[in-house]
């Protein structure tokens, strides 16, 4: 869990913002960070809780030396909580809330202050979303609580309402790619990262420490183009390589990164269509992008993007994860 300050790449003012204004006193006890997915959101709590737990707070923080900068560092500061989904839930339970609830009336182990990151507020029971409301309203005065989400709009507005908001962006393409180039990363190797990337730190970061996640990617994507030059009546077949025998769980999250990977795909073909090339975010499928838009029109394109985002609001919903692979697979474009 360790991050720093240090790892994070861009959004200055939003840094600067709940950096500087703890330390002089103008913090707040609830903090809501909002942005795109693998913005940084999760980094940049992290590297905030570092800071609030540090026994420095009153010169320079984190100070890197003191008890807690040292449990941080290693993983296992007991004064910092990160409440997220866990591996076979859609939903963060009504029973973790009770436990931040529960934690939070408890004096701190080893610093003066203890933080509660919760990820993904958006996805909060009601009941848990409901009892999290009055620690966020009224925490111990020893309680900092920071809340991440793709979505601000999908939080509770009461609990929206109480806490500071924190907006991050995507970055240019070359501030991503510099972040990267500091970290170690090869220069041709950091500007593909940040091309692909789209202008999230943390997805290119994330990436640049597990080349398995590009191979992830690689293999979503020639399925796709795979899936667009076979003909409907051979495509069933296809399916199998999202699916999952052993886990739905499973399934569900193999399809969630190739359907963000195809939206991804589909989008550079409407823009090569559109006749810029030059903004492809998967450069290194130009030839098959640019086929793609000789062969389709525009509104084919679209509808394929429209499609896709629907199949996983099915799957979302629950909808058999086989059936609503093989009803995309028939209905996107024939290439061949």
């Amino acid at each position: 869990m360790t991050r720093s300050f240090a790892d994070f790449i861009g959004n200055d003012a939003s840094v600067t913002q709940m950096r500087t204004a703890y330390t002089r006193g103008q913090g707040t006890h609830a903090y809501l960070i909002t942005g795109p997915a693998q913005i940084g959101k999760r980094t940049l709590a992290i590297a905030f809780a570092g800071q609030v737990v540090c026994h420095g707070l009153q010169t320079e923080a984190p100070c890197g030396a003191c008890p807690s900068c040292h449990a941080s560092g290693r993983n296992g500061h007991p004064d910092i909580h990160l409440v997220e989904r866990r591996d076979d839930k859609r939903t963060i339970l009504t029973e973790q809330a009770q436990e931040v609830i529960h934690q939070s009336s408890l004096h701190p182990y080893l610093s003066t202050r203890k933080v509660f990151i919760v990820r993904e507020a958006s996805v909060l029971e009601n009941e848990a979303a409901n009892r999290l409301l009055k620690t966020i309203e009224e925490p111990p005065p020893d309680t900092v609580i920071i809340l991440t989400t793709n979505d601000a709009d999908q939080v509770l507005p009461t609990i929206r309402s109480r806490c500071r908001e924190v907006g991050l962006r995507t970055m240019p393409l070359g501030t991503v790619a510099k972040g990267l180039i500091d970290r170690g990363v090869d220069g041709d190797h950091a500007d593909l990262l940040a091309r692909l990337s789209g202008g999230r730190p943390g997805w290119a970061i994330a990436t640049s420490d597990d080349p398995a996640q590009l191979t992830r990617r690689d293999d979503h994507l020639t399925l796709l183009e795979t899936i667009l030059a076979t003909r409907r009546t051979r495509r069933l077949s296809l399916a199998d390589r999202l699916e999952d025998s052993r886990q739905v769980a499973r399934t569900r999250e193999r399809m969630a990164g190739a359907f963000e990977d195809w939206i991804s795909w589909w989008r550079d073909a409407l823009v090569c269509h559109a006749g810029c090339p030059e903004l492809i975010t998967n450069i290194d499928r130009e030839g098959a992008l640019r086929h793609a838009a000789v062969r389709l029109d525009i509104t084919q394109i679209i509808a394929a993007i429209t499609r896709t985002r629907e199949a996983w609001a099915h799957i979302d919903a629950n909808v058999n994860p086989r059936l609503a692979i093989e009803g995309l697979l028939l209905d996107l474009p024939d290439l061949t």
